[in-house]
């Protein structure tokens, strides 16, 4: 049984450092259209992108409203499409903006390994 760690399965955390930034109101009021903007070709990947889902939720002890979103990415004919999830929260300062994203195969994304996933993005919380 091959465990999440290959060479198509990521977990990444960027912080970019930024002013006055507020999720509301640099991204908008909805997680969707937000998710439609940073998947677009001018932020995102390259490739095609599909949003399955958006939502906004505020975790950890701070308070923190973050968007998490869903999505697929096509590859091609290149290689398989990957799955991933993004997470989004701005810091308590609003002097960063960061972004968690695990990402794995789409086939991947089934039974355990699944669960697995979605659970890394649900832990994520600034603190």
């Amino acid at each position: 049984r091959q465990g999440l760690s290959n060479r198509e399965t990521n977990v990444s955390v960027i912080i970019n450092g930024v002013k006055d930034f507020t999720i509301k109101g640099t991204l908008g009021s909805d997680p969707k259209a937000a998710a439609e903007i940073l998947l677009s070709n001018k932020f995102g990947p390259r490739r095609p992108t599909t949003l399955i889902s958006s939502f906004e939720e505020i975790r950890g002890e701070n308070n923190i409203p973050i968007y998490q979103f869903e999505y697929t990415v096509d590859r091609g004919d290149r290689a398989p499409p990957l799955h991933a999830i993004s997470v989004i929260a701005g810091s308590v300062a609003g002097d960063a903006f960061v972004t968690l994203t695990v990402v794995s195969l789409d086939r991947a994304w089934t039974g355990q390994a699944d669960d697995s996933l979605r659970q890394i993005a649900k832990s994520f919380k600034l603190v």
